[in-house]
């Protein structure tokens, strides 16, 4: 069966509640505005921005809060059909807000029984049509944390692969998420995300953990091992490191002035997708996945994602 749209992506979605007011804490404003989030939803909102055809597949909670949410989500260019709502729980919240700087501080509102939806999504839960649905099935740390939804991505990720589909992970690991399990524990997971990939995307210092590699040198030897085709490593104003067809590729930073930056990982991780499905080989992909991050940190957060076009004629020009 053909593929109904591009990418696949499972993870979670969420209400971010924000000042309106950029640079004053939560108790000093009087106006807060609701913004659709969550790691998975961002991915899929640079995606969509980025003229890349995404669905997103998630639990809302059965309340007004969710409804609203899969609206902003489907204002932002999202294939929402793969989200459905789960009675008894409530959508999740996270209130943030942001200094001078962009530097964000989050306050999360998410209880497992009563608004963690997406711990509902298990095996038994997959719908292999959905799942198989693009030409790319894409999951993240987030989802491999804790049970339910740790079988649940995994088990996609082999129907992903079993359907002919190809299959990306990012690592984006966040050490405080993992409460209660080991280094040891933690990094035999991740080896089993990346063994269920042929794409992975990670920084140096998660290259470090998941190798288990100290040193530059040794973490680029060891990367292939991890089982995925192509390996992508960023190391921010170092460039990226790319590990594809037994060759590897380095990839300079583009230097451009930071206004805000986060969401620079998500933008690059979009943006290699978004290249690689365009048929772009591994080294163009990361240029323009670089490019693309570059764009999003050199604007302020009000205004919208970087385009495929605009990506593209910034990566023609040297670095």
């Amino acid at each position: 069966m053909n593929p109904a749209c591009d990418v696949v992506v499972i993870g979670s979605a969420m209400v971010e509640i924000v000042p309106a007011e950029m640079g004053r804490p939560l108790a000093h404003v009087e106006t807060m505005v609701p913004l659709p989030s969550g790691s998975a939803a961002n991915f899929a909102g640079s995606l969509a921005a980025l003229g890349t055809s995404v669905r997103l597949l998630t639990r809302v909670g059965d309340d007004e809060l969710g409804r609203w949410l899969v609206a902003a989500l489907a204002a932002r260019g999202i294939g929402t059909e793969f989200v459905a709502p789960v009675p008894g729980q409530l959508t999740p919240v996270s209130f943030a807000w942001m200094d001078q700087d962009g530097a964000k501080t989050f306050f999360f509102y998410r209880f497992p029984g009563w608004c963690d939806p997406l711990g509902e999504l298990t095996v038994e839960a997959l719908d292999r049509a959905q799942v198989t649905a693009g030409r790319l099935f894409d999951f993240t740390e987030a989802t491999v944390r804790n049970e339910p939804l740790r079988s649940a991505a995994l088990a996609a990720a082999r129907m992903a692969r079993e359907a002919g589909r190809e299959v990306c992970y990012a690592v984006n690991y966040r050490p405080g998420a993992w409460r209660g399990q080991s280094t040891e524990e933690i990094v035999a997971v991740q080896r089993r995300a990346c063994a269920a990939a042929d794409i992975v995307l990670m920084n140096s210092d998660e290259a470090q953990l998941v190798t288990g590699k100290s040193s530059t040198r040794e973490v680029i030897a060891a990367a292939p091992n991890l089982g995925a085709r192509i390996v992508v490593i960023t190391g921010g104003e170092d460039g990226a490191v790319v590990l594809a067809g037994g060759r590897i590729h380095d990839v300079p930073a583009r230097r451009v002035p930071v206004v805000y930056d986060i969401g620079a990982g998500d933008t690059f991780h979009a943006g290699f997708v978004a290249a690689h499905l365009a048929g772009m080989s591994p080294q163009r992909a990361a240029r323009f996945a670089s490019d693309a991050a570059a764009l999003r940190i050199s604007r302020d957060v009000s205004q919208p994602g970087p385009d495929f076009a605009e990506v593209a004629a910034l990566a023609e020009r040297p670095c």
